[in-house]
C-alpha cells in the first residue's frame, strides 16, 4: 500500500543516509527568471523519465519564490496548471505539533501529561502522553500495516473512516513497547494526537488547523476534509497500486485522519514548511524544543538525523515525503540557506504503486541549489 512508502522511508532515511509548464503558472521575480527555467527543465527531464502523469512544484529561497509550476496532464489530456490542489498527506502532521505547543502555551494541556485526561478508555492511557504521539514513541501498533485495513482499504478507497474504527484496528495488535521506550511510525498515533487536541480545545481538528496555520499564513486555499471532496482546481491522482491504472482521485483521506486528510496548492504547502523552518508561529523556546532532537538514541536516531514532532531531520535539511493514493510528494528545506523545495507528482500507467516518484525530482532540485550541502536520501 501506497502509504506504507511513509513509514519505511524514515527507516531507511535515517538508518541508511551517508506536458505544459506555462499553464497557470505565477511568474518569478525577473532576477530569477534565469534560475527558475533552469529548474523547470530539470524537473521536466525527470518527470518524463518517472514516466508520471502530472507535477506540480515550487521552489523558494527564504521568501522570494524563484519557481512555481506544473509539468505534465491533469487530467489525462488535460495540461496540469500549478494553482491545482494536491492530497497533502505528511506535511500535515507537524501542524498538529504545532497546534499541540500553542495549547500548552495557552495552558490547555501539557506535552507530558497522560492522554488519560481526554481518552481515559484507550489502553495503556495512563502511561501514554502528547509527546509520544507527536514523536510515534507511544509504542501503539500502525493500524495501516493491519491486514484487515488493508484489506478494507483494497476493496472500497472511497469509504469514510472514524477515528474510532482505526483507533480499533490499531488496538487489534499488541503494543510494539512500553511508552517512551522505542520508536515505530504510526499513522495511529496521529488519530490519537488529533483526538486529543479536539478534547483539550473543545473544537474540531480543522477548525484548529484553519485558526491557528493556515489563516495567519495566508493559506486560502486549503483545508482539513473529512469527505472525499477535493475543490477545484485539483491535480487529478492516478495510481496503479490496485494493479490497474486508475483515477484516485476521490480515495476517502480519512483512511488517514488526523495525518493527512488536507487538500492544498503547493504555494500553500510551501508557505506552511517556510513556517515550520523559521518558528514563525512558535514562541521561540517552543521552536527549539519541537526542532530538537528528542527521540536521539531511539532506534537509529542520532542528534543529527532523528524523526521529531512530524519532521524527519537530516542534518540541516528538514525532510517530508506524503504519499497516498496516486499522490507523490516531498517537502524539503534548508535551515541554513532557507531554501524550500516542493514537489508533488501523480502515477503514470507503467509507475511503481508503491514508489514515490516525486522524491528523487524534489532531492535533484534540492542538491543543485544548495550543491555544498545536499540532501543526503537513499
Amino acid at each position: 500500500m501506497r502509504s506504507l512508502c511513509v513509514a519505511f522511508a524514515l527507516l531507511l532515511v535515517l538508518a541508511g543516509c551517508a506536458a505544459d509548464d506555462s499553464g497557470g503558472s505565477a511568474p518569478a521575480p525577473p532576477a530569477a527568471d534565469g534560475e527558475a527555467a533552469r529548474i523547470t527543465e530539470s524537473i521536466r527531464g525527470k518527470v518524463t523519465a518517472a514516466g508520471v502523469t502530472g507535477a506540480v512544484f515550487g521552489v523558494w529561497r527564504g521568501d522570494e519564490q524563484i519557481v512555481l509550476g506544473a509539468l505534465g496532464e491533469s487530467p489525462v489530456g488535460v495540461p496540469a496548471t500549478a494553482d491545482q490542489r494536491v492530497r497533502v498527506g505528511q506535511p500535515m502532521e507537524p501542524m498538529l505539533s504545532t497546534v499541540l505547543f500553542q495549547l500548552e502555551r495557552e495552558g490547555m494541556l501539557t506535552l507530558d501529561e497522560p492522554i488519560a485526561r481526554w481518552l481515559p478508555d484507550f489502553p495503556r492511557a495512563a502511561a501514554i502522553t502528547p509527546r509520544m504521539l507527536a514523536d510515534s514513541t507511544s509504542g501503539v501498533a500502525d493500524y495501516v500495516t493491519d491486514p484487515e485495513f488493508l484489506r478494507r482499504f483494497e476493496a472500497n478507497p472511497i469509504r469514510p473512516y472514524t477515528a474510532k474504527e482505526l483507533l480499533d484496528l490499531a488496538n487489534a495488535r499488541p503494543p510494539l513497547f512500553e511508552p517512551g521506550t522505542g520508536w515505530s511510525y504510526a499513522h495511529s498515533d496521529l488519530v490519537l494526537l488529533g483526538e486529543v487536541l479536539q478534547h483539550a480545545s473543545g473544537k474540531p481538528l480543522g477548525e484548529l488547523i484553519a485558526e491557528r496555520i493556515a489563516d495567519p499564513l495566508g493559506m486560502q486555499d486549503s483545508a482539513v476534509v473529512l469527505t472525499s471532496e477535493i475543490a477545484a482546481p485539483y491535480l487529478h491522482g492516478y495510481t496503479t497500486e490496485r494493479g490497474v491504472f486508475e483515477d484516485s482521485t476521490f480515495w476517502n483521506p480519512t483512511a488517514f485522519l488526523h495525518s493527512g486528510n488536507m487538500n492544498a496548492p503547493v504555494a500553500d504547502i510551501g508557505r506552511w514548511v517556510r513556517a515550520l523552518g523559521t518558528g514563525e508561529l512558535l514562541e521561540p523556546a517552543q521552536f527549539d524544543a519541537m526542532m530538537g532532537p528528542s527521540t536521539a538514541g531511539l532506534g537509529p536516531f542520532t542528534t543529527e538525523r532523528y524523526f521529531a514532532f512530524g519532521v524527519v531531520h537530516l542534518g540541516e535539511w528538514l525532510y517530508m515525503n506524503p504519499a497516498y493514493g496516486g499522490y507523490d510528494g516531498v517537502a524539503l528545506y534548508d535551515t541554513t540557506s532557507r531554501t524550500t523545495v516542493v514537489v508533488y507528482t501523480t502515477d503514470g500507467p507503467a509507475s511503481d504503486g508503491n514508489a514515490n516518484s516525486a522524491i528523487p525530482i524534489g532531492a535533484a532540485v534540492a542538491g543543485a541549489l544548495v550543491p555544498e550541502r545536499p540532501p543526503r536520501l537513499p
